[in-house]
């Protein structure tokens, strides 16, 4: 009964500052309860479990893995799984790949029908091609690439693609894959997209390790059923969005889940986007989108710092995020179940729809129009210090017409 009171007690105070709007806004929350969460984690939590499976595979020496050298404008390799056509070696069948070497405008093409995963060990090569993606897989059950131990790896392809017919949009990528991709391992990997995407996959694209640095003049880091980051130190920087998912005909899929790293966006559009949910478990973040929070960007733009479409739910991690729009946002539910949060922003700070839950954390917003905003906000626990041009907290529809998409 006290719980109960204490919370109708809090909801007042919060309808309270939503109604109060001056031109410098300071706030400060400190509360702490045992209140449930807020409704609609169950759903989040399945998601999760979905996204726990999908770890990367282990990768074990293997002294059988075919050689592929790259030799400039020329391509050797020691099995009748790999043809080579020119500058074009094209894998076949499934096993271990080791490919080493430069090779300039050349490509390396996996297409095979088996049912096992393809895996390609990248120890210190440069790919560059000039009419379509150095790296395409075009068919597979699955494909690894592994980093080798202290290898820097290069790819980078050309400004316009030359497609087979006019039917044809794919590979639209430097590293494309219509298949799942996870990249792990230890070395380093630097992806230049000059026409369209770093690096992205039809599919799900898994990040599982190593120093991983992609430029793009559209998004970065690209999983289209869904984005999976287990770990490594990831920089991104793309003119669109920096890492995305944006499967739209499936409400199970178009996800984004981070479980950690070290993550560095500048993005034109939104660092982290999601057609459905982003889920963050923990790592270290520092994000800007739309040119940063003193930049004024179009009605219809998006240059949101973290945005899930359904739902956006943190438990941990360390977030640094300057951004023109939103710092979070959703058009449904935000849930911050702890973190460490410095957002500065143009627009809100955290933006829901629907609800807005705060079950801990620490949470500074030194710059924005309104701090939180949300249709509900419940705050259980958590420190939170709020500096906005507008309100506070406001609760007063979850809307106020002051950000894009």
């Amino acid at each position: 009964m006290i719980q109960k009171r204490f919370i109708i007690y809090l909801m007042s105070i919060l309808l309270l500052l939503a109604l109060v709007a001056c031109s410098e806004t300071a706030t400060m929350v400190d509360v702490t309860s045992n209140t449930a969460a807020a409704s609609g984690d169950r759903e989040i939590a399945d998601v999760l479990a979905v996204s726990e499976a999908a770890t990367a595979p282990a990768i074990v020496a293997d002294s059988s893995a075919v050689t592929i050298a790259l030799n400039g404008d020329a391509i050797s390799a020691d099995s009748t799984a790999v043809t080579i056509n020119g500058r074009v070696a094209t894998i076949t069948a499934a096993g271990t790949y080791a490919l080493s070497g430069a090779l300039t405008d050349g490509q390396v093409i996996v297409d095979t029908e088996d049912e096992q995963v393809v895996t390609l060990v990248l120890n210190g090569v440069d790919i560059s091609n000039s009419t379509t993606a150095p790296i395409a897989i075009l068919n597979a059950e699955e494909v690894v690439i592994v980093l080798a131990d202290n290898s820097a790896n290069n790819v980078t392809d050309a400004s316009s693609y030359v497609f087979p017919n006019a039917e044809e949009d794919e590979p639209n990528a430097a590293i494309f894959s219509n298949a799942d991709l996870t990249i792990s391992g230890n070395g380093a990997l630097t992806v230049t997209g000059n026409y369209n995407d770093a690096i992205s996959s039809d599919d799900a694209l898994t990040i599982a390790g190593g120093v991983i640095t992609v430029n793009a003049v559209d998004d970065g880091l690209r999983g289209k059923d869904s984005l999976l980051i287990q770990g490594g130190t990831i920089t991104v920087a793309a003119a669109g969005d920096g890492l995305k998912a944006d499967k739209e005909d499936d409400a199970t899929l178009g996800y984004v889940a981070i479980e950690g790293g070290i993550i560095h966006v500048v993005a034109g559009g939104d660092a982290i986007s999601a057609q459905t949910d982003v889920l963050i478990t923990g790592g270290e973040f520092n994000l800007s989108a739309g040119g940063g929070s003193s930049a004024q960007i179009a009605e219809d733009a998006s240059g949101k710092g973290i945005k899930g479409l359904v739902n956006v739910l943190i438990d941990n991690g360390t977030f640094v995020i300057d951004v023109a729009d939103d710092a979070i946002h959703s058009n449904g539910n935000i849930t911050i179940n702890g973190g460490t949060f410095t957002l500065v922003t143009g627009d809100d700070g955290m933006h829901a729809d629907a609800t807005l839950t705060i079950n801990g954390g620490a949470v500074t917003i030194p710059t924005s129009y309104e701090g939180l905003e949300s249709a509900v906000i419940t705050i259980n626990a958590g420190d939170i210090n709020v500096t906005s041009s507008d309100d506070g907290i406001n609760v007063a529809g979850g809307t106020d017409g002051s950000g894009g998409m």
